[in-house]
């Protein structure tokens, strides 16, 4: 029976949802109509989870004619009313004949079939004559010997094929969840496409990760869970549950009785002794609180000279920790010891039940051993099943999580007869823009300034997201709380995306390459870029020499699972992309870490001639950047503060000398130290 204890994990069926709030029970039943995507894996699943527990079954059943044999060792007596239905064989094995019966040794099944032949009751008749067809056809069942070892191969093929039948279930039903879990991340990130919040660099996606990774995780494992088995568990706890009844029905009755009984207590006693752990962990939690703070104060005290006062106060919440541990490893003890208790008085109860059906109602001891093993089979399925509640019920709440993102109105429409915008001929305005971060602080307030066509424009401000968010408004990646931003006088509401977007060049630090080819990196997929194109734009960026070293040219790999390149090395990559899109307004944030003096003029000879003829807006991290700027917009506490030609705000600007001095200046940076300006 150890075989049949492996039947495979279980999981809640579907309408075992039923109390869960409405809003994660309707989420998780669109999340389970992903897997109709899947419905011939869904549906191999299905009928290969019924295959396997049949097969279970039938290896159960294998295992109670082994118990048959084992308690009658082959021997009986056959009434001479029934011994014409016998097979001729059975003579040979006969060892003692009287005018009433005969006995029989050596005789395989036969005593089974003689004590239930005219049995009242009718499934053990049923059963009687199932085995004599077997004895009538099967000559390897005619003995002891030749009984045991047909009995053992055929468990044995059963049980291979068991696995095998399991291994394509679960690959059916790996595939399903699996498939489903792709499809809610492709809505997650078409959806990102329509939320603009997240466009801002400084704000990441580490909430939209956690859903995109853990939630939609839960989600697969509770699909998985259920549709393992959701036609396995019950076929198989059905059927040693009907073989029970039809085995003794009375005492199968009452075991199941007690085993009710004892889940609800086992429930309820589950529940008290949670609540008295959770109470004991908090107070642990709260004297290693206490703990810690005492460590974290050792200055403070050896300045004062209060090490005794320190002592006695570390001593006390010392006690009180040990305090509190012990009476948490207590309670968990207690738990463990009534939930044994409660167990062996079940057990003890149900044993004796089973005695009593054989010494005194006279039941034939293999019946006890039958209910005793389906006990066994039925446990670790039970078991499985308790544990995929658990599942379920995460994967209902994470269910509810990414419904409730992927129902999120998009922050950007396109307007219904949004024209198209030509290439920026005048200026760039920003007229009293306000915006908020996803937390509701506000980034920019009442924000007004304009970017000349043909301009170069510094941005600079001390809070970085406010950088990110002039940037990221000009190609509308956001959309600003208040106030408009203006392209040439067209609202860039009333623009479509398309047209605005095919204007601008975006080069930021924090996405600079993707892990594909550089050639890939630098024309995206557009059919358009040929090679040729390709090393054109990357000569402009001064990338096509290194990229040349690379081990495969532009066809090598890079990123996490390919080449590594340095930061300037995917600075100019990303460069070479904005040059080959040819867009009439570029955005550049330079690199934060610091570049090696020969990288320096490429940079900026790549930069000069991105600018010809364009409008480049840089979020600057080089005081050589700022001084070859037309202008400069200073931000401060989200509004503009002051903006003109660097020069002259080095000279009027007490704001402006403040951020060169803290952002740029080498020494306060920490890029050098004194005297290594000599020579």
């Amino acid at each position: 029976m150890a075989l049949l204890a492996a039947g495979g994990p279980s999981s809640p069926r579907k309408g075992q949802d039923v109390g869960k709030p409405r809003m994660q029970a309707t989420a998780f039943d669109r999340a389970r109509g992903l897997m109709g995507t899947q419905s011939g894996a869904v549906l191999r699943a299905r009928v290969l989870g019924v295959v396997e527990s049949l097969l279970c079954l039938l290896l159960f059943l294998i295992h109670g004619l082994l118990l048959v044999l084992l308690t009658t060792r082959g021997e009986g007596v056959i009434s001479r009313r029934i011994a014409a239905e016998f097979p001729s064989w059975v003579e040979s094995r006969v060892v003692e004949a009287t005018p009433i019966a005969l006995s029989v040794e050596d005789a395989g099944l036969s005593p089974f079939v003689a004590a239930n032949l005219d049995s009242d009751n009718a499934a053990h008749r049923l059963a009687a004559r199932g085995v004599l067809f077997l004895l009538a056809h099967i000559p390897t069942l005619q003995n002891d010997l030749g009984c045991l070892a047909t009995l053992l191969a055929s468990g044995l093929g059963v049980f291979i094929l068991i696995l095998g039948v399991r291994s394509l279930r679960l690959g059916a039903v790996a595939s399903a969840a699996t498939e489903a879990a792709s499809s809610l991340r492709r809505q997650l990130h078409r959806q990102m496409y329509r939320l603009g919040q997240s466009a801002l660099p400084t704000e990441g996606t580490g909430p939209v990760a956690n859903i995109f990774s853990r939630e939609v995780n839960d989600v697969r494992d509770a699909l998985q869970a259920e549709l393992d088995s959701r036609w396995t568990v019950p076929v198989l706890l059905s059927g040693l549950l009907l073989t029970c009844l039809l085995t003794s029905w009375i005492p199968t009755i009452f075991i199941a009785a007690l085993g009710g009984l004892a889940w609800i207590a086992a429930r309820a006693l589950d529940n008290a002794s949670k609540a008295r752990s959770t109470g004991a962990a908090h107070d642990l939690a709260l004297s290693y609180t206490m703990l810690q703070e005492d460590l974290s104060l050792l200055r403070t005290v050896r300045v004062h000279g209060v090490e005794n006062v320190d002592r006695d106060r570390f001593d006390e919440h010392v006690h009180r920790h040990r305090a509190a541990d012990r009476r948490r490893l207590v309670i968990d003890g207690q738990s463990t010891n009534r939930l044994a208790l409660l167990l062996g008085i079940a057990a003890t109860l149900g044993l004796g039940i089973l005695v009593h059906s054989v010494v005194v109602r006279g039941d034939a001891p293999a019946s006890a051993l039958l209910i005793m093993s389906a006990i066994r089979v039925a446990m670790p399925a039970v078991s499985n099943w308790i544990r995929s509640l658990g599942i379920l019920r995460q994967g209902s709440r994470s269910a509810s999580g990414i419904s409730e993102y992927l129902e999120k109105a998009p922050e950007l429409q396109q307007a219904v007869g949004a024209q198209f915008v030509p290439p920026m001929k005048q200026r760039i305005s920003f007229e009293n823009v306000t915006l908020h971060n996803a937390r509701g602080r506000a980034i920019l307030e009442g924000f007004s300034a304009e970017i000349p066509s043909g301009s170069r424009t510094a941005v600079m401000s001390l809070d970085e997201e406010a950088m990110h968010a002039v940037a990221c408004l000009i190609p509308r990646l956001i959309d600003p709380r208040t106030g408009r931003v203006r392209i040439d006088g067209l609202d860039l509401r009333e623009v479509t995306l398309e047209s605005l977007r095919a204007q601008v060049g975006l080069v930021l630090q924090a996405d600079l390459v993707f892990s594909d080819s550089v050639f890939a990196n630098i024309a995206l997929g557009d059919p358009a870029h040929d090679l040729p194109r390709v090393i054109e734009a990357a000569k402009i960026a001064h990338a096509h020499q290194f990229i040349q070293d690379l081990p495969h040219g532009y066809d090598t790999q890079i990123g996490p699972m390919g080449e590594y390149l340095s930061i300037d090395m995917q600075y100019r990559i990303g460069l070479a992309r904005a040059i080959l899109h040819d867009p009439s307004i570029v955005i550049l944030e330079e690199p934060t870490s610091t570049l090696d003096d020969e990288i320096k003029p490429l940079l900026d000879d790549t930069v000069d001639r991105l600018a010809a003829h364009r409008t480049l807006v840089i979020l600057p991290h080089r005081l050589s950047t700022i001084r070859r700027c037309d202008q400069v917009l200073v931000i401060h506490n989200g509004r503009l503060e002051v903006s003109g030609p660097p020069r002259d705000l080095h000279a009027s600007s007490k704001l402006f000398r403040h951020l060169e001095y803290v952002e740029f200046n080498q020494f306060a940076t920490g890029e050098i130290e004194a005297g290594q300006m000599n020579g």
